[in-house]
């Protein structure tokens, strides 16, 4: 296959037509400082419609964030959303999605400013009620386009290191090593007068919250 992307996109931009460009490679192309012939581009493989999948790809963006390399013109790219979906062709790797962790899910793909690409059925009027007070949240959308110089990520964790299974596209068994808690953020202003955060808790107890001092201490840009 073709995958000389500098090639690509001169073809593409060469149409004049104004065309979003995807780097489909797995996490296996990434930008550099001064190199992003592409719109956003993948950071891990194909996700599936379980907690843990989202899990682990939600962590492939950080590394990509903390370099700067998740910007205006080219977004890291964790995969599309699995809001609405279940027993996808993946069978029992695509389980679906509680509404907690569809609100979750969600929020972490707004809060890491990943495209929000749906890939429910969206004909279907029993999932689209079922979600659409998350995907039509104008506050998490909010947080999603804004941009202060910094695409979101963790700045904090909290209790214990769980190894979570699943299954990836291919059916092999993967594992994802998380938190109890974590802690993302993301710059919504950039004096820093405002910033938007987002409390994961993977266990049922204790309730999470944060201070604004805490807030406060958060990474700068």
């Amino acid at each position: 296959a073709q995958r000389d992307l500098d090639l690509w996109a001169d073809l593409i931009n060469a149409t004049g037509k104004a065309i979003m460009i995807e780097n489909c490679h797995w996490g296996e192309t990434v930008p550099t400082e001064d190199w992003c012939p592409w719109n956003f581009y993948r950071t891990s493989g194909d996700v599936r419609a379980s907690y843990e999948s989202i899990l682990s790809n939600l962590a492939t963006v950080t590394e990509f964030a903390e370099a700067g390399l998740s910007k205006p013109g080219c977004w890291a790219y964790p995969d599309m959303l699995e809001v609405g979906c279940q027993h996808g062709p993946g069978g029992a790797s695509d389980p679906g999605l509680t509404m907690e962790e569809t609100r979750t899910h969600f929020g972490a793909w707004s809060i890491v400013s990943s495209p929000l690409t749906l890939s429910h059925d969206v004909n279907n009027d029993t999932v689209m009620d079922q979600i659409w007070d998350y995907i039509a949240n104008p506050e998490a959308i909010a947080v999603n386009q804004a941009w202060a110089g910094h695409s979101g990520s963790p700045f904090s964790t909290s209790g214990a290191i769980q190894v979570r299974s699943f299954k990836d596209a291919d059916g092999k068994a993967q594992t994802v090593k998380t938190a109890d808690s974590q802690y993302l953020y993301k710059p919504m202003k950039e004096d820093g007068s405002q910033i938007a955060v987002l409390l994961m808790n993977q266990v049922m107890e204790p309730p999470l919250a944060i201070t604004s001092t805490e807030m406060q201490q958060t990474k700068s840009p």
